[in-house]
Formats: structure tokens, C-alpha cells, sequence
């Protein structure tokens, strides 16, 4: 192993102590108090070097940490600061680097006034989402809701990441039984590439800071984990460590072993880092231009594509760079972030050029995915005080790039002409990606490299990948240390890596094809209808495992409720770059806070989104086209889709601690199943842009044509539900027209002058002539309801308020699309 390597592994578990002194096991104290009887180092301060320091001693054994180097490079990451002690006034070149490393990643300590003091040993980590305010939406005087995780390892399961109370403390002892879980999967480790996933797995509720009441007054606040302080530490430790060997850092190891991260003089040293931004453009013209026919075997196949190729592309950067996994920052929803040394600029415009003759050279003139790369310069300084302003440079540059993506690229590449061959109409076998469909059902996938040699005109949806210098390729029960496995953190000793992804689509079982086909019978439909063409220009049978297609979804949704119609979702989350920018004070925007953000919504997006979708209520009849970053797309039955946008926001703002600085928007459409794709793609699109700018802001909905927010959602499937009600207990159908005829004209109420509208005063009354031949005790016992509900709205609308009355008629209409099965 080389010194490079065992430094950035130092880099990377110098704190791992921090995890292991909190459990208090006499065996680990034992260990770590032997390197102050060593005279070693100083028992004054910073316990928890000398527990890394035993940690990696202890696996020894392994090759990766066989390098007395590494448990050096951890213990002396705090200097002593006694005399009689081997790392007194160090002046070895290597501590002092991971030493300024982990002050420049550890300005996330702020310092708050008034913080409840907790013993080390029962601290629980802080929400992130409790730190954000955006005070255009929360004012001046809104304090979020201080909530607290629990030790769990990561999962999808909601226990894994969602806020757990508001104590600041566990009641016992809690981190003892994680530490030994830990100790052992860390033990059929097999590699360093291994750790970083094994890291996140446990550290990811674990706080790398605790509000010590030795600290004095103001106390650390404890809402930064120690995965994402440990991974930052160790991309800017490597940084400074080839900056150093190898740039504009060598040569200067007086300067560097006197420098003070914050002082006065803290810019004297060169830049050592740059932020590199990536950005893959051209998504959804290209998963949304497919014939509709087919669509639900090729759409997913295109969006996992385009994560692939996000993928491998922050994979060729940071092989390019020569750069560790702890570097690339985040990578989800079409875009990455990578953290490199600045003596790299010039491999990575090479590495950039190199991608775009790949690019270039694809043979589909319909497949537009295209890579914009820009970076800027990151100083020690900014990593201290600017990081939030590095933030949005680096994001402002790739907004440039995407416009100048030829630059630098030879004429003849970008204006020869093309054999003019469409990736969705390949001879023989439709569109070109929907391979990729069928091979999602594995449990996971491999990349690794390949030769020029290797390429094929033949390859398929792997040529672009192979051009760029990957194989990819898919697995079952074939676990190996190069396999990531889909979903499962469970993978020590298994696979080499997991990862989140919300890849499985609603697929066909005994009992629902038995079911279906019952259905499809008593309506006398014939079951043809429903059927796929097979290649033959016959019909393929509906067997296990199949995917449900947008007509047989449709059809589900009219054996439930007589209406044979498709619902999609569009959905995202509101001011997201605002959040980035502002939503952290000043003094909060470090690395690891806005690491820890975007890790946080993706993995809801990406990982806990499954555990809803495999939910009974959604498994059988939600499509996800894509669901990942800060965004979701979705196809299914119309009315499992209603109910799912509800319950995605529910779970969303119990997520975020309910803090109104972070909320979600979204379209509904309900369209027939024959719609054509690339429309419906773009009138979600327009439609989540009406809700996000229309009359009610944003945190809004667009269903019917109507922007409500999603209180009003809310009550809208309140009255459906009681009107549903209604028609269930034997009331005319007629009763819903009603309410609808009563609702006309309400929307010229939202957002008239106060009191200038009192006209609608009179429709209160016919609303409730409209109910007047109710003959069930109970139905108009529920009437009453609907009539005190609609005369309240109406009201708050004549006086000026921000209501918007055209709930009750979404409503309505809800339930009419309910209620055709009692025809």
C-alpha cells in the first residue's frame, strides 16, 4: 500500500474513536489508555484519537490497514499539548495536514448559547432540517423544531433516518450493542473500497460532536454525523496531501506546519482545492420520447440509463484525478459534486474533453444526454468562512457550461453528419434500452473497466458506456466484492457496496393474475385486450413476474372504480438552491452540512420512497418512471396515485420536522392510457410549474386544473370521502353533481378584493337546498358537514383570505371519479 493510500485512510477514520469511546466497554478503554502509558501521546485531551488509533490497530491483520502509518496518522490528529510526549510540537508534515484537514472540516462546530448539556455517551444526533430556515417563508421569528434521531443503521425503514422525539439524550445506553455490531461487520471487510459504505451504514445518526458541558456557556451543537465529517475530513486531507506532494503546496513545509486555519493569515498558503460541479442535460427529453406503446418496458430502462451515466461519469473524474471515493461529494439527480486538488485542473478538462468525444460519437441521434463540467477554487478561507458562496459559483458555472457544451470539441466531431439510426425503433427488438428493464429485477450490478478492444457495433445500450472505457453488467445470488446489491445494507462480506434506487415496478403474482382475470371477465371484457403483442403477431400471456402494463393499471383502476383511467404525479421539492444558498446562516454553511442535506432528501427520494411504494395499498399499482435527487415521477391507476401523492407529502413533512422552509410541489393529470408519453411529460411539467408559481406559491398542488395547497388537498379528500360515503349508503349520485353545480363560479373568489364578492353569500343557502331531500339520518348528519365546510370556505374567500374555495369541487369531482362503479 502506498503512503498516499494509508494517509487518506488515516484521513478517514481518525474520529472512528469518537463511535467507539461512547459505548464505554472496559476492553476499548483498556487498549486506548496504553498509548498514554506509551508515552505516545497525552491523556490531557481528545480521548477518542487514542481509540482510533486502538480500532485500527486491532484489524491490524487486514492488508488494507497493514500500514503502521494509518494508526499513527489517527492518533495524532490532535497534537499534545504536554511536554513528555512523543507527538509534542510534532512537526511531521503528514499529522499537520490531516490536522488542518479536520479544523477546516470541523467549522461545522458551532458554538450555541443556552444548548442543553448532554454526557457524551447518551448524545443523540440533531435533525439537519432543524438548522434550515428560509425566513421568506418562516419570517423573522420562526425557530424550527428541534427533533433527534435514533442510533439505527441505515435502511429504507423509516426508523433509519426520520426524527425520533425531541430529547436531546437516550434514556440507556445505546451505543454499546451498535459498537459490536459494528466491530463485527467491520471484520469481514475485505478491502478499503469497502469502508466507506460500511461507514455510512453506522455513522450516518451518529453525531461527531456532542454539547459537552465541559465546553462552558456555549455549547457545540450536535447536528453534523460523523460519516459525513469523517468523508469530508478525508477529501480535503487527500487534496492537501497531492497539493502538497505535487503542487503549489510543495516545498512550503515551514509555512504549512505554522499555519493557523482561521487566523489572521489563513489565505497565505496557495488554493489547494477546486469544487468540480457535473451536470447531465437533456434527461427528460430523452426517458420521455418513446411511442406510448410499450412505454411501461422502456421507461424505467431510460431513467436508470441516465443514472448509470451520471455514475460512471463522476467515475471517470475521479479516476481521471487519481482521487478516492470520499471525494465525490454527492451524485444524485443528474448531477455530482467532487472535491479535488487544484494541481488537477488540467486532467480534468482532459477528462472532460475525452467524455465529449464519447458523446459525440454515439450512434442515436435521438439519445441527447449530454455532461457539462466547471469547477472554481476553493482556499482555505472559503472552506472556514465561504463555503456557501463556493456553493453557488460552482452552480452558476455549470449553468454557463451547459450553454457552451462544444467547447473545445473539433468541428468535424460536432457538425459531421450522422447515420440517422432512433434508439426507440432498433430492428427486431423495439427500443434500444428496454433491455435494461428486465435486468432490474436482479439484486445488483457490477461496473469495471474494459478495452478499446472490447467494443462491438453490436453493444447495445452498453456502447456508450464501453466507449468511455466501463462494462456494466447485472447479477442474482452472485455476490462478490466488486457487486453492488440494490437496497440492502446487509452487504459485508457479501458485495462490495449498496446503494439506494427505487428500480422495481409493479409486477404480475398468482394471486393477481387470477384476480385480474376475474375482473376482466365479470365486465365482459376479453382478456386479449389487455395482452402485449409478441413477436409473432400474437398475444403474450400475462405470466408471474411480468410487468404491469399502463392499460392493464388502467383497468385495475376501473375495477375499482368504473373509471379506466392513468394518474401522474410530478413532484419536487420547492427552492432547493435557495435552501443551498440561504437556508443555512452564514456561520452553518460547511461541507458537511450541505453534504448531509442533499444526502438526507436523497435518500428520501431514492431510498425510503421503496418502503412506500412496496406498501399493499401502492405495490400493485404505482409505475415509478423515476424517483431520485429532490424529485419523483410516477404512473399508475388514477386513484392509488391521488392517494399516494398524499401520503409522499405526509411522510415528507414529518421527514423535514415539519419545518416550513422545505416543501414539496406537485401535478396530477388523469389521462387515458393511450396518451401519448412525451405529452403527458410535458403538461406535468407545465402543470408543477403552474402550482409552483400560480395562485397559492408554492407547497402546492395542480389537480383539475386547480392549485390548492395541501391543507386544501387535504380537505378536498375529506369531502370526497364523504360524498363517497354518501353514494356507498344508497344516496343518488345525483348528490355530487350537485356540489359541483354549487361550486361554480367560486374560483372568481380567490384572490379578489375583500368583500367585494358577498353576492356568494347566497350559494351557501343553495348549497344547503341542494341537500334538503336527504332521507338517511346519517347522510344528512354528513351534509351538515360538507354545507358548514363549504359555507366557511366561502366566507374566508369574500373576506380576503388565502383560501381557495374550488376544494369543495375538487373534491366532488374526486368522488364523481369514485363513484362510476355504482352505476
Amino acid at each position: 500500500m502506498s503512503e498516499r493510500d494509508s494517509f487518506y485512510l488515516g484521513a478517514l477514520l481518525h474520529d472512528i474513536g469518537k463511535f467507539i469511546e461512547r459505548a464505554r466497554l472496559r476492553g476499548w478503554t483498556q487498549l486506548a489508555r496504553r498509548y498514554v502509558e506509551q508515552k505516545r501521546t497525552s491523556g490531557a485531551s481528545h480521548a477518542h484519537k487514542r481509540y482510533s488509533a486502538a480500532f485500527i490497530k486491532w484489524f491490524r491483520d487486514k492488508d488494507f490497514l497493514s500500514d503502521a502509518k494509518i494508526e499513527e496518522y489517527a492518533l495524532h490528529h490532535h497534537p499534545s499539548r504536554e511536554k513528555g510526549f512523543g507527538d509534542y510540537r510534532s512537526k511531521n508534515i503528514h499529522f499537520k495536514l490531516i490536522q488542518i484537514a479536520d479544523i477546516l472540516a470541523s467549522k461545522e462546530r458551532e458554538k450555541v448559547k443556552d444548548l442543553q448539556p448532554v454526557f457524551y455517551a447518551r448524545a443523540r444526533l440533531q435533525s439537519i432540517f432543524s438548522s434550515i430556515r428560509l425566513t421568506e417563508k418562516t419570517g423573522d421569528v420562526y425557530k424550527p423544531d428541534i427533533e433527534y434521531y435514533d442510533l439505527n443503521p441505515l435502511s429504507i425503514l423509516p426508523e433509519a433516518m426520520f426524527p425520533a422525539g425531541s430529547s436531546p439524550r437516550f434514556t440507556q445506553q445505546a451505543y454499546r450493542p451498535v459498537v459490536d455490531n459494528f466491530r463485527e461487520s467491520f471484520g469481514k471487510m475485505r478491502n478499503h473500497k469497502e469502508l466507506l459504505p460500511l461507514l455510512w451504514k453506522f455513522f450516518n445518526t451518529v453525531p461527531a460532536q456532542t454539547p459537552n458541558k465541559k465546553q462552558g456557556e456555549y455549547l457545540d451543537r450536535p447536528d453534523i454525523n460523523l460519516f459525513d465529517h469523517s468523508r469530508v475530513t478525508a477529501a480535503i486531507a487527500l487534496c492537501l496531501y497531492d497539493e502538497w506532494s505535487l503542487g503549489d503546496w510543495n516545498g512550503k513545509d515551514k509555512t504549512i506546519l505554522n499555519y493557523h486555519p482561521g487566523g489572521a493569515k489563513q489565505d497565505d498558503l496557495p488554493v489547494p482545492c477546486i469544487l468540480i460541479g457535473g451536470d447531465i442535460s437533456g434527461i427528460q427529453k430523452f426517458i420521455f420520447n418513446v411511442p406510448s406503446k410499450g412505454a411501461a418496458k422502456t421507461l424505467k430502462a431510460r431513467s436508470f440509463y441516465v443514472q448509470l451515466f451520471a455514475d460512471l461519469c463522476a467515475q471517470k473524474v475521479l479516476q481521471a484525478l487519481d482521487l478516492k471515493p470520499a471525494n465525490l461529494l454527492y451524485n444524485g439527480g443528474g448531477r455530482f459534486y467532487i472535491l479535488a486538488p487544484k494541481s488537477q485542473e488540467v486532467q480534468l478538462v482532459k477528462c472532460r474533453n475525452e467524455i465529449m468525444q464519447s458523446l459525440l460519437l454515439r450512434k442515436f441521434i435521438d439519445d441527447e444526454l449530454s455532461l457539462s463540467l466547471a469547477s472554481v477554487d476553493v482556499t482555505t478561507g472559503d472552506f472556514m468562512e465561504r463555503f456557501g458562496e463556493k456553493w453557488r459559483d460552482v452552480n452558476r458555472e455549470l449553468e454557463i457550461a451547459k450553454m457552451q457544451k462544444f467547447r473545445q470539441s473539433d468541428y468535424g466531431d460536432v457538425f459531421k453528419p450522422k447515420e440517422q439510426r432512433r434508439a426507440n425503433v432498433e430492428p427486431g427488438g423495439g427500443d434500444l434500452y428496454k433491455e435494461i428493464t428486465g435486468l432490474l429485477k436482479e439484486d445488483g450490478y457490477w461496473i469495471s473497466d474494459v478495452s478499446e478492444n472490447d467494443l462491438s457495433e453490436s453493444d447495445g445500450w452498453r456502447t456508450l458506456f464501453r466507449s468511455m472505457g466501463y462494462e456494466v453488467d447485472f447479477t442474482s445470488n452472485d455476490a462478490d466484492d466488486k457487486t453492488t446489491v440494490f437496497n440492502r445494507t446487509d452487504f459485508e462480506g457479501e458485495y462490495a457496496s449498496f446503494r439506494f434506487a427505487v428500480k422495481d415496478l409493479p409486477r404480475w403474482r398468482p394471486e393477481t393474475i387470477r384476480q385480474f382475470m376475474a375482473e376482466v371477465k365479470a365486465r365482459g371484457r376479453s382478456i386479449e385486450e389487455y395482452q402485449d403483442d409478441d413477436d409473432k403477431g400474437g398475444k403474450r400471456e400475462i405470466t408471474d413476474g411480468h410487468i404491469i402494463t399502463y392499460s392493464q393499471l388502467a383497468f385495475k383502476a376501473f375495477a375499482e372504480t368504473r373509471t379506466e383511467k392513468l394518474g401522474i404525479l410530478k413532484m419536487d421539492v420547492d427552492d432547493l438552491g435557495k435552501i443551498f444558498a440561504e437556508g443555512f446562516p452564514e456561520d452553518l454553511k460547511t461541507p458537511s452540512r450541505v453534504m448531509s442535506l442533499s444526502r438526507s432528501l436523497q435518500w428520501f427520494f431514492e431510498g425510503y420512497m421503496n418502503t412506500i411504494l412496496r406498501d399493499e395499498e401502492f405495490r400493485d399499482y404505482i409505475y415509478p418512471i423515476f424517483s431520485g435527487g429532490d424529485d419523483l415521477f410516477m404512473v399508475g391507476a388514477w386513484h392509488k396515485v391521488f392517494d399516494i401523492a398524499l401520503k409522499i407529502q405526509e411522510e415528507f413533512r414529518k421527514f423535514v420536522c415539519n419545518n416550513p422552509s422545505l416543501t414539496l410541489s406537485a401535478s396530477l393529470l388523469v389521462v387515458d392510457e393511450h396518451y401519448p408519453v412525451s405529452r403527458f411529460a410535458v403538461l406535468a411539467e407545465e402543470r408543477l410549474h403552474e402550482a409552483k408559481y400560480g395562485r397559492t406559491g408554492k407547497n402546492s398542488i395542480n389537480v383539475f386544473g386547480e392549485i390548492l395547497s395541501w391543507d386544501e388537498f387535504r380537505n378536498a379528500w375529506n369531502i370526497k370521502e364523504k360524498l363517497v360515503g354518501m353514494v356507498g349508503d344508497g344516496e343518488p349520485k345525483a348528490i355530487i353533481q350537485k356540489v359541483l353545480q354549487g361550486c361554480r363560479g367560486l374560483e372568481t373568489l380567490y384572490g379578489r378584493t375583500p368583500g367585494k364578492q358577498r353576492s356568494f353569500a347566497v350559494k351557501v343557502w343553495q348549497m344547503a337546498y341542494f341537500f334538503r331531500d336527504l332521507e338517511r339520518e346519517h347522510s344528512r348528519a354528513v351534509a351538515e358537514e360538507i354545507i358548514a365546510e363549504y359555507e366557511k370556505v366561502v366566507f374566508a374567500a369574500i373576506k380576503g383570505e388565502a383560501v381557495n374555495p374550488m376544494y369543495i369541487a375538487v373534491g366532488a369531482r374526486w368522488a364523481e371519479f369514485m363513484c362510476r362503479k355504482s352505476l
